[in-house]
């Protein structure tokens, strides 16, 4: 099949996915920024978690100068501020022994939106603009060197942010030790926030564009629902690659929440699919999800960090997950297929993971659920999606596979059939063949031969028929044996070779006759379709208009012409016969008695040729026009 190399490559992709899971899911457990952490003496590696702060939110009393005040870190702007921007500034102290060779640095994971930091008096670091924060800035890991010159045995470590209201503002936790220590735990943030996205994201688009190129070609909904899927996930994400909104700042965070929406009724809908759903209660539910999303989305976007929103959006999640959840049980009960198996799972997984990540976020100082897997629950989705797909796809093309091959073996039935049914049907046309040409034989034996040895026999009973004239009857009689049986012999459509064949038969009378045969027969092309019913007309014809010459023209030389021409376009070629004599010739208007004429005229339509008769005192000429065309398309009899 040709679909077969991209679903390999859907195959490889999916395992692809799976293991960006888990390395994610690897850095998750390996870099949590919400568990409590002491100095370490055996690495000396130190975790800042107390800072005594300045903060200044926009719309505080002016008149009053912000008083400094110990926080623990992480500070989470959103929480204590929300919906307001400001500054604040930390000041962390940590001592430095020195002695080691690896160079020290420290690692944050966020600083947001904009932030300087200033070492000793020193300016280390810095990242955005402090006057214009950025939505995303400062929300990925940050790993920053050291220079020795500038620590001292007891440091002031001095950081300012730029906050910008409802854009997870804030300093997390600050580590500094030895830069291979410090790196390491950097680097599992970074492909847990940055980097894990990021590969997956492009997994994802990657298996959208193979999705849709399969619903192009199939139009298969199931195809067309999961591209829809992942096309959403990769946007609902793809806000942790960027460091501003591509739009403004609402009509983007509608984006984003639409986007996760719609992910989650795609999935859904591909899931009811899937299961083949018969009640129609699994789609009112997901019709109320999206009538309680809509305004949802609305009031988050400007309300996007509220603690009582993200509870109730992350219920609404829920209750639609343990809903297709139920149906799904319920048809793998009632109707167990490895598709509702695999599919229950998923749901029932993903709905665990969930509730555990809320549990323990509600617990942890993880405000801004970085280090939630529940974002990455999409995954498992997807997964289990593709592999649906690509099973079903397998199945499908291993049933079309047998249909084609009984399909097959049924044509070859029905063909050796037909040949069978051919065979017969040919050999009945020769049996019918067969028995035309004995009637024929028997109908010419007996208008012909039988007739002549008729008037014979009654001659020589009444006693008043002389040898000479029983001698003309009997000839004839043998003459139309002999034409008969020159008929059926094969002439390879040479119409000169009748015509031969004819003036040798009939030497002897002519001969008797007193008759000259002056003998003008051109060179005839080759004719197709000259069978032996067409010969045996033409030649008694033409022994009719003979017989007419030799007992009633009277005359003395009889001239046979043959000659071929071109014809109309439509006739194509044609064949001019003619038999001419010098004698005293009869009226052919009025016609002449007995049936000669009839049958000369009737054996003429009989083979799609034209008969003309002329007579005058000075002779008697028949004419005999034949389309040989019209022997090869079967027109004549």
């Amino acid at each position: 099949m040709a679909l077969l190399p991209i679903l390999r490559l859907v195959c490889l992709s999916a395992l692809w996915l799976a293991m960006g899971c888990g390395v994610t899911a690897c850095g998750a457990a390996h870099q949590d920024p919400s568990r409590p952490s002491a100095p370490d003496p055996a690495n000396q590696v130190q975790v800042l978690q107390q800072a005594l702060a300045v903060v200044r939110p926009d719309g505080a009393g002016q008149g009053q100068a912000p008083q400094p005040a110990e926080v623990a870190l992480p500070h989470d702007w959103d929480r204590i501020y929300p919906g307001r921007n400001g500054t604040a500034t930390y000041r962390l102290a940590f001592p430095y022994r020195g002695g080691g060779q690896d160079i020290p640095a420290l690692y944050l994971a966020r600083a947001a939106n904009s932030f300087e930091m200033h070492l000793n008096g020193k300016l280390l670091a810095a990242s955005g603009a402090m006057d214009a924060p950025a939505l995303y800035g400062g929300q990925r890991p940050l790993y920053i060197p050291v220079p020795e010159a500038m620590l001292r045995p007891e440091n002031e470590l001095t950081i300012t942010i730029a906050a910008r209201a409802n854009a997870k503002a804030g300093l997390s936790r600050v580590e500094f030790g030895p830069g291979q220590l410090v790196h390491s735990h950097y680097l599992g943030a970074l492909w847990f926030r940055v980097i894990g996205p990021l590969v997956i994201t492009a997994l994802s688009l990657l298996l959208t564009a193979i999705s849709l190129l399969i619903w192009w070609r199939q139009r298969d909904p199931l195809f067309g629902l999961y591209a829809l899927a992942e096309i959403a996930w990769s946007v609902s994400v793809v806000e942790r690659l960027l460091d501003s909104a591509p739009l403004p700042l609402h009509a983007w965070q509608v984006l984003v929440l639409a986007s996760r929406t719609l992910f989650i009724v795609a999935t859904a809908r591909f899931a009811l699919i899937i299961i083949d759903v018969r009640s129609p209660w699994p789609a009112w539910l997901v019709t109320a999800f999206l009538w309680i999303k809509l305004p949802l989305i609305v009031v988050m976007t400007f309300l996007f960090n509220a603690p009582s929103l993200k509870l109730f959006d992350w219920a609404i999640n829920m209750l639609l997950a343990c809903g297709i959840a139920t149906a799904l049980a319920w048809a793998a009960l009632r109707r167990p297929s490895r598709e509702r198996l695999v599919l229950a799972a998923t749901v029932a997984l993903a709905s665990a993971l969930s509730t555990a990540d809320m549990i323990r976020i509600q617990f942890s100082n993880d405000f801004y659920w970085d280090t939630s897997l529940t974002k990455y629950v999409s995954q498992l989705f997807s997964l289990s999606m593709a592999w649906l797909l690509v099973d079903r796809y397998t199945r499908t093309t291993s049933t079309l596979a047998e249909l084609n091959r009984n399909l097959d073996r049924k044509v070859a039935q029905k063909e050796e059939e037909l040949h069978l049914l051919y065979a017969h049907s040919r050999e009945i046309e020769r049996e019918q063949a067969t028995l035309r040409e004995r009637g024929r034989i028997m109908r010419d034996m007996h208008d012909g031969l039988g007739s002549t040895l008729v008037g014979a026999l009654s001659l020589l009973r009444s006693g008043h028929g002389s040898p000479m004239v029983l001698q003309q009857h009997l000839q004839q009689a043998l003459d139309a044996l002999k034409l008969s049986v020159d008929a059926m012999q094969d002439t390879g459509g040479d119409l000169a070779v009748v015509l031969g064949n004819l003036r040798y038969r009939l030497r002897a009378r002519l001969e008797a006759a007193k008759l000259r045969v002056d003998w003008q027969v051109e060179r005839l092309p080759p004719v197709a379709g000259l069978t032996p019913q067409i010969v045996r007309e033409l030649q008694y014809l033409l022994l009719e208009a003979l017989s007419n010459v030799m007992q009633h023209a009277g005359g003395a030389t009889v001239q046979v012409v043959a000659r071929s021409f071109a014809g109309t376009s439509v006739e194509g070629e044609a064949i001019l016969i003619e038999i001419r004599d010098d004698g005293h010739g009869f009226d052919a208007a009025s016609g002449a008695p007995g049936h000669g004429l009839a049958n000369m005229r009737s054996r003429a339509a009989a083979i799609g040729g034209e008969l003309s008769i002329a007579s005058s005192e000075r002779g008697t000429t028949v004419s005999l026009l034949l389309y040989p065309a019209r022997w090869a398309e079967g027109e004549a009899a």
